[in-house]
């Protein structure tokens, strides 16, 4: 076999090869897409099943204001769970129009951001769910209506008003100071991590870490 030939077989089997890698890279994305086309599937109903969960406490909440049309605590109580449902129900519906709106022609790493936002939603509604805690007494003077059909606060003493208001400020305070360190961009502080893997699982958390390198090396 003479240089020329011995030349023209390795072009050749580098064309092979090159190829190879080519289908075998184009199969690993194709792969990887259709897992997370699967996943937003997943994603998408379970938003669709909290949106119906949301309207439903909306209404009930809806139908007790209505019938207990006042200026007291249970009615104005009613009234602050419904914000929080609402806007509960408003992000899930905006979820569903996200998971719609992706696009799977983007490359991997802009889809893996795409997937992760839209991961983050149980975090994000965790941390709507939290916000109420400063309101804890709402669910208590609903309770003891319902249950009850006891106007808590109107038996309250005044020192005992001072104290609810005083301590749902603060952790007012220390809930919103929490709530705005969970997410991606503060995954590297212990704490977060694991807050952020109890509430949404290691998965998240290595999607979060994976896309915080990337934009650590863009930047």
């Amino acid at each position: 076999m003479n240089l020329d030939n011995i030349k023209n077989t390795w072009q050749q089997q580098n064309s092979v090869n090159e190829s190879a890698i080519t289908i075998n890279q184009s199969l690993l994305s194709e792969t990887k897409v259709n897992k997370q086309m699967k996943e937003l599937n997943t994603m998408k109903w379970a938003r669709i099943i909290e949106s119906a969960a949301f309207f439903f406490i909306i209404v009930l909440l809806g139908q007790y204001i209505a019938n207990n049309f006042s200026v007291s605590a249970p009615s104005i109580s009613a009234l602050i769970l419904s914000v929080f449902s609402i806007a509960g129900l408003a992000g899930n519906i905006g979820q569903i129009v996200h998971i719609a709106n992706v696009n799977y022609a983007k490359p991997i790493s802009q889809l893996q951001k795409d997937v992760y936002r839209l991961c983050s939603h149980k975090l994000q509604l965790t941390k709507l769910l939290l916000m109420s805690a400063p309101f804890y007494m709402a669910y208590v003077f609903i309770g003891f209506d319902v249950l009850f059909e006891i106007d808590l606060f109107a038996h309250l003493e005044q020192h005992m008003v001072w104290f609810y208001s005083v301590s749902s400020l603060l952790l007012l305070i220390v809930t919103s100071c929490v709530l705005a360190k969970l997410n991606y961009t503060n995954i590297k502080a212990p704490w977060v991590k694991r807050t952020i893997a109890f509430i949404v699982g290691e998965r998240l958390v290595n999607m979060a870490q994976f896309i915080n390198n990337v934009e650590s090396t863009d930047s």
